[in-house]
Order: structure tokens, then sequence, then C-alpha cells
């Protein structure tokens, strides 16, 4: 009995706790570099390049994708790019400089956004970033 009261806790603990990036942290789900991490509907990953690198492969992977770029905004720290694919799906991409040539990119595809999608552009940025 004690064991399923257990089991319980944790459930109840994890579903109250769902989402928040405080406690998928302390579950040892840290994000570092090489690492992804989903929340809302945006796939992030750290980078070991500087930020101005890493807006320019950002905008050349876009380019090799056929996602053309319909607006952006480079404040030399941090960053936004909204893309629209072929099909009329809009893309967006934020950047931010987290220090010694670390570089955080976000990238949602869609209005909730789609995991697959957002892995192939990030794939495309090491690609063209040669990581």
């Amino acid at each position: 009995m004690k064991k399923v009261a257990r089991l319980l806790i944790v459930l109840l603990s994890l579903t109250v706790l769902w989402g928040c990036e405080l406690a998928l942290i302390g579950l040892g789900a840290g994000v570092g570099i090489g690492t992804y991490k989903f929340i809302e509907g945006e796939l992030a990953r750290q980078y070991p390049v500087e930020y101005n690198k890493a807006w320019d492969v950002t905008n050349t992977a876009l380019s090799n994708l056929q996602i053309s770029v319909a607006g952006s905004l480079n404040e030399g720290v941090k960053g936004d790019i909204e893309g629209i694919r072929k099909d009329g799906v809009k893309v967006y991409v934020s950047l931010k400089d987290m220090g010694q040539k670390v570089t955080h990119i976000g990238v949602r595809v869609g209005t909730f956004g789609n995991r697959v999608e957002a892995e192939r552009i990030h794939d495309e940025i090491v690609t063209v970033a040669g990581i």
C-alpha cells in the first residue's frame, strides 16, 4: 500500500510540475551545449559559436532549406528571424549571445511548434557551422 501511495505522489508531482523548466533540470534533464530543449513549441540548443557567426550560419541554413526571410532584427547580442517556408508555414528563430563564444538558438516552426521540422533546421545549422 505504501508503494502505491508513493507512486501516486510521484506521478501527481510530475503532473503538477509538467512544463516547469526548473523541475526538469532538477530531474537531470538540464540543457548544455549539444543538447536540445523543447519548451512550448520552441526547440532550443546552445552552440559553441560566437554570436555573429551563429547569425550568419543561421541565415545560410534557412536559405539552404529554401526558407525565405520575411523579417529580421539583429541587435548584436540577440536577434530574431522570421521566415516563411514554401508551403506558407512560418518559421521563427531567436538567437542570444550567452557569452564565452556560446550562442543560444531557438527554432519554432508553425504556430504551435513542430519538433521534427525544427530539428531539421538545427541539423542544417550544425552542417553549415561545421560543428
